[in-house]
């Protein structure tokens, strides 16, 4: 019989206070006896690098709580929160090990059940309303919401909440795979996902800012000793992400140089928007300024930023949809610690996935592995251009991290 074993989807970027605190909760309120992380990759969810590499993200993760780091692979993490969400849920309830899913609500008061029946059997009425909102301009986001709250009136006000919106997903792909996860909902503390603002509980918005903006003895107080002292070594050698002028210039020049036929091809991109992509490029001064350019009712800002990023990595519609279709290919550990090393032994025996330790290794399980395992190479490289102080070339050699204690 497995110990108990909660799995956490996780960004960290940076890891601050309330991340360690909904670690802590995490253990508390599901027994748990070890974490298992799901970890985005060098692009996160809102379509940008993070500000620093998964490698250190990793070393963040493990000295936090966290006894086992997973992968969630580059196209699955730059990607909108069904996509991000239902990818890391198959990664956990792929590993056979992890019991139960913690996860931040806003709300965690919020009856989530009849929300839940209705976007995974689509009724007619919901439909017709969905297919009401998208013919109005609505982005999709928007229009299922609005769907939802005419149905089960207060949805939309709590699906404003970043982490309602992932909870959400979470749970659907739990129950659309069958995975024998308990649900845990822990309370979100401090400032919400978005709030640039530092104080009680900084989010990870605002202790970017801060640092952008050269607060950074102010940001580093807002996070754990340990995570703090990571990301100010990243910061003193260069290599952390702090301001887009290099991403910017990297997209821009291959947004001129494509014609507007190839940039149609890349995912997600569909409805001309391609040419407005293209058109903001020549007067855009910066990422964010393109990027407010092409946002729109229909399109998000972090819909175009993902854009952005689709863009830059090339990935195509039909990778893209192959993908979605077929989830992760792999499980691959970025890092542990001696509890962990247990966790992977269980792992190796009784997972659904291979075990992915090493880039080379995806070649040895399919030409998909390796396809995804590409895509997470040039994500690295891309990233690494992006910085001050690039270490270019390394990610193909890294192996797991292996940190000491408990």
């Amino acid at each position: 019989m497995h110990i108990p074993v909660v799995g956490i989807v996780a960004e960290y970027n940076p890891l601050h206070r309330g991340h360690k605190h909904h670690i802590e909760q995490a253990i508390c309120k599901c027994g748990a006896e070890a974490v298992v992380a799901v970890l985005s990759s060098d692009f996160v969810q809102r379509g940008e690098p993070s500000i620093v590499n998964k490698w250190k993200r990793t070393e963040m993760a493990l000295s936090s709580g966290a006894d086992l780091v997973l992968e969630l692979p580059a196209v699955f993490s730059s990607h909108n929160a069904g996509v991000f969400a239902s990818a890391a849920i198959d990664v956990l309830g792929a590993s056979q090990i992890v019991t139960h899913l913690a996860f931040g609500l806003e709300n965690p008061n919020w009856q989530l059940d009849k929300i839940l029946d209705i976007v995974i059997e689509e009724p007619k009425p919901f439909k017709f309303l969905l297919k009401e909102h998208l013919e109005k301009g609505y982005s999709f986001v928007e229009a299922r919401s609005s769907a939802l709250d005419i149905l089960v009136p207060g949805t939309a006000e709590m699906l404003r909440g970043s982490n309602n919106t992932l909870a959400l997903a979470y749970l659907k792909q739990i129950r659309k795979k069958g995975y024998n996860m308990v649900p845990v909902p822990i309370q979100r503390v401090g400032a919400s996902y978005n709030d640039d603002r530092l104080g009680s509980f900084s989010s990870a918005t605002a202790i970017r800012k801060a640092i952008s903006c050269g607060k950074i003895s102010e940001a580093l107080a807002e996070m754990p000793q340990e995570t703090a002292k990571i990301l100010k070594g990243e910061i003193e050698a260069g290599h952390a992400y702090l301001e887009s002028d290099r991403l910017w210039r990297l997209l821009r020049t291959v947004l001129l140089r494509t014609p507007p036929s190839q940039i149609a091809r890349i995912a997600e991109v569909s409805e001309g928007i391609e040419y407005k992509l293209i058109k903001a490029a020549y007067s855009a001064s910066s990422f964010e300024e393109w990027a407010d350019i092409c946002t729109s009712k229909r399109y998000t800002m972090g819909r175009i930023k993902r854009h952005g990023v689709h863009v830059l990595l090339a990935v195509d519609h039909w990778s893209n949809r192959a993908f979605q279709r077929l989830g992760p290919p792999y499980i691959r550990v970025l890092g542990l610690k001696n509890r962990g090393r247990e966790l992977l032994r269980q792992m190796k025996s009784c997972a659904a996935l291979p075990i992915v330790t090493r880039c080379g290794d995806a070649a040895r399980v399919s030409a998909y592995a390796k396809k995804i395992m590409d895509y997470d190479i040039l994500a690295a490289e891309i990233r690494e251009e992006v910085v001050a102080e690039p270490q270019r070339g390394l990610e193909h050699k890294r192996s797991i991290i292996m940190a000491a204690g408990e």
